[in-house]
């Protein structure tokens, strides 16, 4: 299946058969890290990634609402509550998702399709 990312404002498009090589866009080096060092890097790209999130729904819900709240789910465990959104780091295919939840990237699964050429690339492409 092939999975689309786009993220920084439109100007950034990739696709990939496997989240992790999207989340190698995202965070340099993953693909290189060993499996039990890839949630710390999520995690840390979460946390790093929190305050833009944040400033980004509160304009977007402002002035007409309170935007949700964002945590990280290694640092709040518990039940999720409706007005919070989770960034969930615990597999890539999870953390891509959350990141789309929040607005952070666009994200599209099983789009095969020819992609645009002059903003499209396969994540390979650039390695």
């Amino acid at each position: 299946m092939t999975i689309r990312m786009i993220w920084a404002g439109g100007r950034q498009d990739v696709s990939a058969e496997h989240p992790e090589d999207l989340l190698a866009e995202l965070i340099p080096g993953y693909t290189g890290l060993p499996p039990q060092h890839r949630r710390t890097a999520r995690i840390r790209h979460a946390e790093g990634s929190l305050t833009r999130i944040r400033q980004r729904l509160a304009a977007a819900f402002a002035p007409h609402g309170t935007a949700p709240t964002v945590l990280v789910d290694a640092r709040h465990p518990g039940d999720p509550a409706s007005s919070v959104l989770w960034l969930c780091t615990d597999d890539d295919e999870r953390y891509l998702r959350s990141l789309a939840a929040v607005g952070d990237i666009f994200l599209t699964l099983g789009v095969a399709d020819v992609p645009d050429p002059v903003v499209s690339r396969p994540a390979a492409a650039i390695r």
